[in-house]
Order: structure tokens, then sequence, then C-alpha cells
């Protein structure tokens, strides 16, 4: 008697929420999915492995973008989740639909985000294995379940809400920032000289020097010895000694250290006026300037950090990059303790992410090089 009644409810909720369930495939999911986000009231939903846009007219995800983005500007509650490992793929979409207003993010990287799933109004749920990929829609052989259900729909709302996501833009820290000229890091003589002499302190003033550059929008300027000491951990000591007053202890801090920082050749400086030596640049995050990290991090790792950027900026596959500790000796001119050492405590702290190749037989000893990823800076 048990079991017929548990096949009676099973029957009965199929009914309920499964009898009008729709197996779409192919170019018939791009139709309905897109009808539906069209006609959307309330709410889109979305989370998706991955959403490929192009340049080409009759890619259709390009049009299924476009009617989520519409749905935003006719004040429908819009919510999309994307992959974060799939960066290179996701890129284009992520900036239209950010650019957009629409409530856009990647999850993090401690899992992966595999669904396919769209839900409309909190009552129509589309899931299954199409990703939003020309490929997907019109050549693959794919299928996603189409069915309205107020159950489902609420429990598939709440899992896509629960996604862990990255609340900082990671492409706005690579394009906005703080520009700092490759040469500080490739040629020799400049940031590794500083490196090898442990002149944390001219780091930092370097550094705060190019931001100061940045917001004045200019390569020459006055330099403001106060603000820069401050910004540097500067703090007036309880007795003054021979400094005149606290403006004579600020100027004199960061006067030396500027005083230096132009026998290296990284900057011009003459009577009170700072040169920036410009170039072919790459990006610091401005988020990067906070006390969290100016002052929590080693002079090593700052300056692996600063690699890490140039490397990344360089990659296809941004934010991810790799290249071996080898051949970053080679390139940076720098230890192989710093780099290890320096690479271990951006791990520790957050700032980037590490996966490593296993140790492959028949000898366990040949591995591929390490693979980076830049991480949001809060």
């Amino acid at each position: 008697m048990a079991t017929k009644t548990l096949l009676k409810v099973i029957v009965l909720l199929w009914v309920l929420g499964f009898a009008n369930a729709q197996m779409l495939m192919g170019r018939d999911y791009y139709d309905v999915v897109k009808k539906y986000i069209a006609s959307a009231k309330e709410s889109v939903n979305i989370a998706m492995y991955f959403v490929i846009m192009d340049d080409n007219k009759d890619n259709p995800v390009n049009d299924l973008v476009a009617e989520v983005i519409k749905a935003h500007q006719r004040g429908v509650r819009v919510k999309v989740v994307l992959e974060d490992g799939k960066y290179k793929e996701n890129t284009i979409a992520y900036k239209k639909l950010q650019s957009s207003g629409v409530d856009v993010h990647f999850d993090t990287s401690t899992r992966l985000l595999h669904l396919k799933a769209v839900v409309i109004d909190g009552r129509y749920v589309f899931s299954g294995s199409t990703n939003w990929s020309k490929a997907a829609i019109l050549d693959n052989y794919e299928a996603t379940s189409f069915y309205e259900s107020l159950p489902d729909a609420a429990s598939l709302n709440a899992y896509i809400n629960d996604v862990a996501i990255q609340t900082g833009d990671i492409f706005g820290q690579k394009e906005e920032g703080v520009p700092i000229a490759t040469t500080f890091l490739t040629v020799k003589g400049n940031g590794r000289k500083l490196l090898s002499a442990g002149a944390e302190k001219q780091l930092d003033l370097y550094l705060q020097l190019l931001k100061e550059a940045k917001e004045a929008g200019v390569h020459t300027f006055y330099v403001d010895y106060e603000k820069l000491a401050k910004a540097m951990g500067y703090k007036v000591p309880a007795d003054l000694g021979g400094y005149n007053n606290a403006s004579h202890y600020y100027y004199e801090r960061v006067h030396q250290n500027i005083e230096q920082l132009a026998k290296t050749g990284l900057i011009g400086y003459s009577k009170k006026v700072v040169s920036i030596r410009v170039g072919k640049s790459f990006v610091i995050p401005t988020t990067f300037y906070s006390t969290k990290h100016m002052s929590g991090l080693s002079m090593k790792a700052k300056y692996m950090y600063l690699i890490c950027l140039l490397e990344a900026s360089k990659s296809t596959k941004y934010p991810e990059w790799f290249r071996s500790q080898q051949d970053m000796g080679k390139l940076y001119g720098i230890s192989g303790t710093t780099i290890s050492e320096g690479l271990l405590e951006l791990e520790a702290k957050g700032l980037i992410q590490v996966t490593r190749d296993p140790p492959q037989p028949p000898d366990f000893s040949d591995r591929k090089a390490n693979t980076y990823r830049m991480m949001i800076l809060n």
C-alpha cells in the first residue's frame, strides 16, 4: 500500500509540475527563451557557464543579450552570473551588460558554475545543456527543458542567488588605474635596483608619485611633501629634535627619498618639481594603494605584484597568465627566492590565485608552468 501511495504522489507531482514541460533543442531554444525574456514583467535570473558574443550579425547570442538589456531598461529585475573560469569567452557579454547597468557578476573561483539556467518572472524555468553560444544554439546537439513551475522557479532562483560572486570588476582593474612604465620592471637598473638595495621607501614613494601624476593629469608637477609623507606612513614624532616643525619633518623624509630616486633615472627632480618618465605602460589598480596592501605587503610581494600585473596585461587569457619561475628570473633579473617568496605571500593574502600542475609520471618531476590568476582587490 505504501508503494502504491508513493507512486500516486509521484504521478500527481509530475502532473502538477512537469506535464507542461517542453524539450527545446537547437534553434527552438533560442526562439522560446528570447520570446519569454522579451515578455518578462518582473524578473530575469540567469546563471550561464559562458555567454559568447562577437561582431557577427548572425550570432543569436547577441540578440539574447540585447533582450536582457531591454528587459532591464523597462524595469525588470535582471541578474546574470557567469563562470569566472571563462573570462575570455565572457568578456564581451560581461562588459556589454555592465555598461548597460545590468546586475552582472562573475562567480568566485572556489567552485565551478556549470549551470545553463534561466528563470523568468519566478515561474518559467529553462534548464539544460545549452550555453549561450552560436555553436550551442545552431550547431551542437543540445537539449534544455522548459516548463512553468512556481516551486522549481523559486528553488532555482534561490540556488542562483546563493552562488558566491566577485564583488569588484576585474576588467576595470586592468583598464583603469595608475599607469606605470613597463621599463620599470624590464630594464636593468630601474626597479630591480631598488629591490636589490631593499629600498622599500623609495619603491613606495615612486608608486605614490605615479598616483599623484595620474590624479593631476600631468607628468610634471610640484611635490606635496606632507601628502606624500603621510601616504608613505610617516608620522610626526613627539620630539621633533632638529626639525623646525612638522612641515620640515615631512619635507626631509620625502626630499631625501626623491633625490635617491632621481639618481636612478626613474624620475626627474629639480626645485621641488618632479617629472615622471613616460612610455609604454601597464596599470596598477587604484585599490592597491590602500594601507591594507601598501603597508601589509613586503617589498618582495609588492614588486612581484607589479610583475604579475604586467604579465596578466600581456596575456590573451586575462586575468590568467603563466610563466615558469625560471623564465621570470631571467626576464626580470631577480632571484628565485624573491620570486617564490613574493608569489607565496600574494597567494596567501588573496591577491593572486595559483594553479599548480601535478607532477607527471613516470618520474613525477615534469610539470607545466604554474597558472596565475589576478584576483579583484577590495
